[in-house]
């Protein structure tokens, strides 16, 4: 699995689909296979020597963090942190889920002072048993901050029922007008789907969020889950859209109950692009 450079530690994000046969070039293996650092970025070298492919979809987005609160008790505000080092210029996600028809989100704001707006949202389901409402909002190009020293805060506009707050952070989005697309849709079944959006250019970030009243039992086709928050059982989870087209995200649930599904699609930062890989020798520099 690729790495990325974060702040002083490495992290590990899905080896999203530049890397494909398609993009890369089959090469005869030296006799003895060197690992070196390519000015910064890390390539990836498949050890068996038949094939050599750094994809820079994977070194352009990155997931970096994520983290949860789920209060089991109604609530007006929610704070929490992200855990690790922030590098400026990346991008904040915050999925708001809540239980309360009454209730609204009032505000989303950090102590670094990032700008959140909404992406999507609010996604409703309700019935003669109740309602669940998500929203997803995002922060572009954000200030950097030590790990733990930016805290996310969600208020409501009256105690909330069942809040349910996920916060993940992205590298290698765009920094200025960075949504492309949203979905948003709300059902009951075993299967929770946003309902499709077409994107406008290759290369998004999909970031997908279900708010359930049974348990999310895991990613939906084409998605890395980040979280399945406990006790609640909802889901963020994201994927590379590697083409222009249609996309929804999708989680399977159980047992069958009312769920709301959304997901939002980010840019990649400009020059983000897949290019042709090539294979490189000791004896070349």
């Amino acid at each position: 699995m690729p790495l990325k450079c974060c702040g002083n530690r490495l992290v590990s994000f899905p080896p999203y689909a530049c890397a494909t046969p398609s993009h890369a070039r089959a090469v005869v293996p030296p006799r003895k296979q060197p690992r070196r650092d390519v000015k910064g970025r890390l390539g990836a070298l498949l050890l068996t020597g038949a094939l050599l492919a750094v994809s820079d979809h994977a070194l352009a987005i990155g997931f970096v963090q994520v983290n949860s609160a789920v209060p089991q008790t109604p609530q007006t505000s929610v704070s929490l942190a992200y855990t690790v080092a922030q590098t400026a210029g990346n991008l904040n996600v915050v999925i708001v889920g809540w239980g309360s028809s009454t209730a609204t989100v009032g505000t989303v704001t950090d102590s670094s002072g990032n700008a959140y707006q909404l992406a999507v949202g609010p996604t409703v389901y309700s019935d003669q048993s109740g309602t669940t409402e998500q929203s997803i909002y995002y922060a572009a190009n954000i200030a950097g901050a030590a790990g733990g020293a930016n805290t996310v805060k969600v208020t409501f506009t009256t105690a909330a029922a069942w809040p349910d707050i996920r916060i993940l952070e992205y590298s290698g989005i765009a920094t200025t007008s960075p949504l492309d697309v949203t979905a948003g849709a709300a059902g009951s079944s075993t299967s929770a789907s946003s309902g499709p959006a077409t994107t406008t250019v290759a290369g998004d970030l999909i970031v997908g969020a279900d708010d359930t009243w049974t348990t999310t039992t895991g990613s939906g086709s084409g998605f890395v889950t980040r979280v399945i928050t406990n006790p609640d059982g909802d889901i963020a989870e994201d994927e590379i859209a590697t083409t222009v087209g249609s996309y929804a995200a999708t989680a399977p649930t159980s047992p069958s109950g009312p769920w709301v599904m959304q997901m939002a699609a980010f840019k990649a930062a400009s020059g983000a692009q897949c290019k042709s890989t090539r294979p490189y020798h000791r004896n070349k520099r």
